[in-house]
């Protein structure tokens, strides 16, 4: 009977010992096994998702942006993570290798990066199972220990001391419970859904957080129901795509191959869970579920953010690209759509006289009356500043096009109330036509842009369509461009110089300083030819210091008597450095202030009214002489002059042209005369080509002359020659 009873207690305690050393660290790897799993997988995918987004935006050199895909997906890093991260391509080459080896054994999960349904990479996770080994160690010790001292307990004491021992036993069982209570409380509190199926697909355990995200009751799915009473109920609620029966089968299928299964489920709530279920050693499965609503949402925004403007909402450059690339891969035959690039006239004047502000607003508005102005399928696009693209889809004939354009100029130059200020601004439109005009949406573009070109300037608020010559015209612009610069470098340009004369005496008192461009292929190119195209670059402003420079030189070994004339462009006055330029230049040369007249046209004023009477004040203080050139085709030419004290008006050369066949320039003549005799300001009539001009100017008061009827411009070698030739041609004359 001892014997008896002393071979069932050790049996008992050996069961006991062996079921408590097992069943401690196998639950505690099981759980932490899948936690780690769940980890890897997650990442794996979401990192997955971000590299799909950028791939999808830089299709051509992702593969070698390690930098930058490094810190894409470093967003996703948990603040505890340490996993080593591995990204490579369709042909498994290596892209990106980030983190320190993982010491073995480790454990691995991989995702496919998915652009246009096609795998293109795969992103790879990787983790030591190292710490999770050394706890499981601490728990098989101590399930271990447990085990053995009560195997000792039960083997050791005699059947007089079973009472004792049943109760180590008790105890044991209480420490038992208290640990699942534990691992109960843990998973109670888990911010993420866990459920545990066996191989049968039985459930065998769940949290809370697990019903609470599908809005399942707990009685309805609880320990013991299956995983498709699990999917019936979801589909009850409308939640479950197809059949039940049929997405069970293949979840359980795909699991048996040993592979985890990532879906992404919609709840009962409308709210997005992130599933990753990993297959069990034993059989069966555990699953974590993942509320990832706020995640898809911020994914949302970052997607929309790159690839819309931030001030107006609208599509950016890299949306409108992505919609013409559409349009252009779907058109078929007698199909058409058109591009039209639009540009608001005075933006500039608006953002800089009421603020960026304002500007802003004025942005905004414009958007939305542009809006208004198309049909359903066509988009409105923002790609910088103040231009904006419009891509008019599905248009049957040209005319389509500039109807859209002709509202559009309509609606926008309506006034705007902006913040209390009343706005008008107005648009220029260029509209290039697919496929006619280009077959490529970088060229559509650019076509569409050369025709808005084209409309400014044609004096703007007007629309104009793309032409083959414009292309043409363009490349020769941008060769003159570059020959220009070329120009600047190389010392090709030389001055020029066209006397002014004196009416009276018919003497010449001065020289009027013009540039010419000294070419090495095309010869003496005239300033009408390459000024606009220097104004519009910039390079005027290198190009006039330059002449001041020379014409002050040279003008400095004329009689003293002998002035010179030089213009100024509004670039040169916006710069803002002038002053120094001509203090600098009188200085080299060593000609007198007084000796120097610089020429400016109305347009000047217009810059800066403010700002560019303070520099002509500046100029006049140093002695230097100031003329207004052109005077009367401007538009407020005698607020001008009554605002500060020039020293010539030169009446432009289409008054005198026309003194003899029109009253009008006659009579407008007379009043400029006039008025300078009587602001105590001299006049120049320019382009002078007769003898009559020259005699009614002379009879009108008019003080000086220029033009060919007296000499056409000549280089500087030939300065004194025309001062002896009109010095013995007066003597003749006396």
């Amino acid at each position: 009977m001892k014997t008896s009873l002393k071979g069932v207690v050790t049996g008992i305690g050996a069961t006991v010992a062996i079921v408590t050393a097992v069943s401690l660290p196998t639950a505690y790897f099981a759980a932490g096994y899948a936690n780690l799993s769940h980890r890897l997988g997650f990442e794996a995918e979401l990192n997955a998702g971000y590299l799909a987004k950028y791939i999808n935006t830089h299709a051509g050199l992702w593969q070698f942006q390690n930098v930058r895909i490094a810190e894409l997906l470093s967003q996703t890093d948990a603040a505890d993570s340490n996993f080593k991260k591995r990204v490579v391509d369709s042909s498994n080459r290596t892209v990106l290798d980030e983190g320190e080896p993982a010491v073995a054994p480790t454990l691995a999960r991989r995702h496919a990066v998915v652009v246009a349904g096609d795998t293109v990479a795969y992103v790879e996770l990787e983790a030591s199972l190292q710490p999770l080994l050394k706890q499981l160690a601490l728990a098989a010790l101590f399930g271990g220990l447990l085990g053995l001292g009560i195997f000792f307990a039960l083997r050791i004491f005699p059947l007089r001391v079973l009472d004792r021992t049943l109760g180590e036993l008790k105890r044991s069982s209480g420490a038992l419970e208290q640990t699942n209570e534990r691992f109960k409380a843990a998973l109670t509190h888990m911010s993420h859904g866990l459920s545990m199926f066996d191989g049968e697909g039985r459930l065998v355990v769940n949290n809370d957080r697990f019903t609470e995200m599908y809005g399942i009751s707990p009685e309805t799915v609880k320990a013991g129901s299956t995983f498709l009473d699990f999917l019936d109920h979801r589909a009850l609620l409308g939640r479950v795509q197809g059949e039940s029966l049929t997405h069970c089968e293949e979840f359980q299928e795909h699991l048996r191959l040993g592979e985890p299964e990532a879906e992404v489920f919609a709840a009962s709530s409308g709210r997005s869970i992130a599933v990753i279920s990993n297959p069990l050693p034993t059989g069966g499965w555990v699953s974590t579920h993942e509320d990832i609503t706020e995640k898809l949402a911020a994914q949302a925004i970052i997607s929309h953010m790159a690839l819309h403007d931030a001030l107006t909402n609208l599509p950016n450059r890299v949306f409108l690209r992505q919609q013409m690339e559409i349009h252009l891969s779907q058109l078929g035959r007698d199909q058409k759509f058109a591009v039209l690039c639009l540009d608001l006239d005075r933006f500039k004047v608006v953002n800089d006289s009421l603020g960026h502000p304002v500007g802003d607003k004025l942005l905004r508005e414009v958007a939305v009356r542009a809006r208004k102005c198309l049909r359903e399928g066509d988009t409105l696009a923002r790609i910088g500043g103040d231009e904006f693209v419009i891509l008019q889809a599905q248009i049957t004939q040209a005319e389509d096009a500039s109807a859209l354009a002709a509202r559009l100029i309509e609606e926008i130059g309506c006034p705007f109330d902006l913040d209390g200020h009343q706005v008008s601004i107005g648009i220029s439109v260029g509209i290039a036509v697919a496929p006619g005009d280009a077959d490529g949406s970088d060229e559509l573009l650019r076509n569409a842009d050369m025709a808005l070109y084209r409309a400014k300037a044609e004096g703007r608020g007007t629309y104009r369509f793309f032409e083959a010559e414009m292309d043409r015209l363009m490349q020769a612009r941008r060769m003159l461009e570059l020959d220009l610069r070329k120009a600047i470098v190389n010392s090709e340009f030389v001055v020029f110089y066209q006397p002014l004369i004196k009416l009276q005496t018919e003497e010449i008192c001065g020289f009027e300083a013009l540039v010419r461009w000294n070419h090495p292929v095309r010869g003496l190119v005239p300033p009408l030819d390459f000024i606009p195209l220097a104004e519009e670059t910039g390079l005027i402003v290198q190009i006039g210091e330059w002449v001041l420079r020379n014409a002050c030189a040279e003008a400095a070994k004329w009689p003293k008597d002998i002035r010179v004339a030089i213009n100024l462009s509004p670039s040169q006055l916006k710069v803002g450095n002038i002053s120094q330029m001509v203090v600098s230049a009188l200085a080299h040369s060593g000609l007198e202030a007084a000796r120097l007249e610089l020429e400016i046209t109305e347009s000047v004023l217009l810059l800066d009214n403010a700002a560019t009477l303070e520099t002509l004040h500046q100029l006049k203080n140093l002695g230097v002489r100031i003329s207004m050139d052109d005077f009367g085709t401007g538009y407020s030419s005698l607020s001008y002059l009554l605002s500060f004290p020039f020293d010539k008006i030169k009446i432009d050369r289409s008054f005198v042209h026309e003194l003899e066949r029109n009253e009008d320039s006659k009579a407008i003549i007379r009043a400029v005369t006039g008025l300078g005799a009587s602001l105590g300001m001299s006049t120049t009539g320019e382009g002078v080509e007769s003898r009559a001009e020259v005699d009614y100017l002379r009879g009108e008061g008019c003080t000086e002359a220029q033009g060919y009827f007296f000499s056409k411009p000549k280089p500087a070698s030939e300065i004194f020659k025309m001062l002896a030739e009109r010095n013995t041609a007066l003597s003749a004359v006396a």
